[in-house]
Parts: C-alpha cells; sequence; structure tokens
C-alpha cells in the first residue's frame, strides 16, 4: 500500500494535496510518488482561493458541503485526503468512481454543483460491484464515516497491507 504510504508521508511532513485521484499516483521502483500537487497547501503555503474541491467523483461529503458553501478559500484536510485515497483505491480496484450516481437517479447530464450538493448531502450509495470483498470491506467504511471518524492515511495502509 505504497500510496497510502506516499499520502501518510505528506501529511506527516504538514501538507494537504487536496486533489488525490488515480492520476495523481505513479508506482515506480522507489515506491509510490504524488503527482499534480497544484492544489496542495501547508501552513507555510496557504490554499488557493481559486480550488473548486478536486475531482468531483472523489470529493469527501463535508469538503463538498464547504465547496457548495461558497467559503474561500477552501481548506482541504487529512481526512477529506483520506476519503480521496480510499475512492481513488476503489476506482483502481473497480473500474468505476465508487459511488453508485444511477442508482441515486443522477444521471450524467447533472452538472458538478448538484452532483457535490447530493455528495455532501450524503444520498448517494456506493456501487455494490465486489471484485475484491476484503479489499472493498476495509475502503467501504472509510467512504461512509464522518471525516472525524476516518483512519488516517497511514493506518489505511497498515489495515490494508494485512490483506
Amino acid at each position: 500500500m505504497e500510496l497510502c504510504q506516499a499520502v501518510a508521508g505528506l501529511h506527516a511532513a504538514g501538507w494537504v494535496h487536496g486533489d488525490l485521484q488515480p492520476a495523481h499516483g505513479v508506482h515506480t521502483g522507489h515506491g509510490a510518488k504524488l503527482l499534480d500537487l497544484s492544489w496542495a497547501w501547508s501552513p507555510v503555503f496557504p490554499p488557493s482561493p481559486n480550488f473548486q474541491g478536486g475531482i468531483t467523483h472523489l470529493v469527501a461529503p463535508e469538503l463538498a458541503a464547504t465547496v457548495e458553501s461558497g467559503e474561500r478559500p477552501v481548506r482541504t484536510t487529512v481526512d477529506s485526503d483520506v476519503y480521496a485515497l480510499a475512492g481513488t483505491l476503489w476506482t483502481c480496484l473497480t473500474g468505476r468512481w465508487p459511488l453508485d450516481y444511477e442508482a441515486a437517479g443522477i444521471g450524467p447530464d447533472v452538472g458538478p454543483s448538484a452532483r457535490r450538493a447530493a455528495i455532501a448531502a450524503g444520498t448517494i450509495p456506493l456501487h455494490t460491484d465486489e471484485p475484491w470483498p476484503p479489499f472493498q470491506d476495509v475502503l467501504r467504511p472509510v467512504l461512509l464515516s464522518r471525516a472525524q471518524d476516518r483512519p488516517t492515511a497511514a493506518e489505511l495502509a497498515v489495515v490494508l497491507e494485512e490483506l
């Protein structure tokens, strides 16, 4: 779970990525590396006032609510990064975004703002495809829990490594 460890290292250094997604992690001979840190921030490098929440399909519910509230700058958190990390792993495993928009009656014509509002409301279920149930059994609670109840990226790495 090198990607989890890379995110944990970023967090330990005081940074938040802000836009984790499948294309932002690459595995190398020297471990996983994070790419596209354009929305990253730390206490010494404040968040951009232009940030709109990153890729909609992987935005944590609490982050979606903040984006939709109009509050600026949006401060992503380690908790929202862990949500996006779990969503990224789910997407890489299943080939689908974690949320089942169709089951929630949200079609492809729905724009990002309405999609974020539904995500913030918690009305979109997870997809039920289960190509690797034990792995998804670890990710599911991360994607369904409140921000303060999510594990850290380091804790997620340990649990996934045990699989």
